[in-house]
């Protein structure tokens, strides 16, 4: 698998369409709380309403993930690094998913189980 590192020149660009970005914090917190806390989330921004800014402190990932709803419906993430840069993006991610997948990307780790 190859790293994924890609430029973006602002957030704007990466979001789609508004949405409540409450109800996203609450799916990711209230589904499984252990797994979201394990994420170390110490900032949670909602951007124009078109996007939900969380700074995590995970095993795989410090940073940023920005998570938007694209028009059909699904979510899209991506894992921002420093500098405008994309270290990875996953697309059509339906609601049910959304917490599994990101945290197969900031924090699981096999010996956890």
């Amino acid at each position: 698998m190859t790293k994924l590192i890609k430029n973006f020149d602002t957030i704007e660009t990466l979001c789609q369409r508004d949405f409540d970005t409450n109800e996203t914090v609450q799916l990711l917190s209230q589904y499984n709380k252990p797994v979201y806390w394990s994420w170390g989330v110490e900032r949670l921004l909602n951007y124009k309403n078109k996007g939900l800014l969380m700074y995590v402190n995970g095993h795989h990932h410090k940073g940023w993930v920005l998570i938007v709803l694209a028009w059909n419906d699904t979510y899209s993430y991506y894992l921002l690094e420093a500098g405008k840069t994309i270290k990875k993006e996953q697309h059509e991610v339906y609601f049910d998913q959304l917490q599994e997948l990101i945290d197969k990307d900031i924090e699981y780790i096999e010996d956890y189980k």
